[in-house]
C-alpha cells in the first residue's frame, strides 16, 4: 500500500512482540493452574480495527510531512496533527452515533452530575490529544512502521504503570510478558542498523592511506 515495507529481520521481531503482549495477559487459574485469556471479542474486535486505522493514519501522516512546502503552508507538525484530529472526530461521529448514540443522554445527564466523571473525561482527553501529537512528531524522526510497532508494546507500558500506580499485584506473567514486548520493540528499532553495519565493507588498508 506504501511501497516501504519492513525488512525481514524486522517482521521476524514481530511475534517476539505479539507474544510478550499475548503472555502478559494469561491468568493462572487458581485451582488447575491451567492459563486462560480473558477477554471480550467485541472490545478485541474495535481495538483491532483501531490499531488498522491508526496504522494507516501514521503512514498517511508520514506521507504528507514529506511533500514538499506542506510544512510551510500548514504551519508545523502541530497543526498537521490538529487536522487529522478534526477529520478523525468526523468520520468517527457516525460509529459513535451507531453503537452509543442511545446512552448519549445518560452519559451527558452523568457528565453533569458527577464532578470527578468530568474531570477524568477532560483530562483524559487533553493528555490523549498531546500523547498522539508527540506520536506524530515521533513518526517524523522514525517510520510509520516502528511507530506502529512501538503503539503494540505501549499497552503493555500501559498495563505495568497502572498496576503500579493503583497498587495491582505485578504477576509473574505480566513482568515477563513486559520484559518480552519492551525487548522486542528495542530490537525492533535497532536491528536493520546493526545489520547493515555488519554488511557494510571495511576500508581496505590502502583506503585508510589514502
Amino acid at each position: 500500500m506504501y511501497s516501504n515495507p519492513p525488512s525481514v529481520a524486522k517482521w521476524l521481531c514481530l511475534p517476539i512482540i505479539i507474544g510478550g503482549v499475548v503472555f502478559s495477559c494469561l491468568k493462572p487459574d487458581a485451582a488447575t493452574g491451567a492459563y486462560t485469556i480473558e477477554f471480550d471479542l467485541t472490545a478485541l474486535t474495535m481495538a483491532s480495527i483501531a490499531n488498522v486505522f491508526a496504522a494507516i493514519k501514521g503512514a498517511e501522516n508520514s506521507k504528507l510531512m514529506k511533500t514538499k512546502g506542506l510544512k510551510d503552508r500548514i504551519g508545523g507538525v502541530g497543526n498537521q496533527f490538529a487536522l487529522t484530529e478534526v477529520l478523525g472526530f468526523f468520520i468517527s461521529l457516525p460509529v459513535m452515533v451507531c453503537f452509543e448514540g442511545k446512552h448519549f443522554g445518560a452519559f451527558v445527564s452523568k457528565f453533569k452530575s458527577d464532578a470527578v466523571l468530568s474531570q477524568n473525561v477532560i483530562l483524559s482527553g487533553m493528555t490523549f490529544y498531546l500523547y498522539n501529537e508527540l506520536a506524530t512528531m515521533t513518526i517524523k524522526k522514525t517510520s510509520a512502521v516502528t511507530a506502529s510497532v512501538a503503539n503494540t508494546a505501549k499497552r503493555v507500558i500501559v498495563m505495568v504503570v497502572s498496576a503500579v500506580a493503583f497498587g495491582e499485584e505485578l504477576t509473574f506473567e505480566k513482568k515477563v510478558g513486559a520484559t518480552i514486548a519492551i525487548a522486542g520493540v528495542f530490537i525492533y528499532s535497532v536491528i536493520d542498523d546493526i545489520l547493515n553495519s555488519k554488511a557494510r565493507p571495511k576500508p581496505s588498508s590502502k583506503d585508510k592511506k589514502l
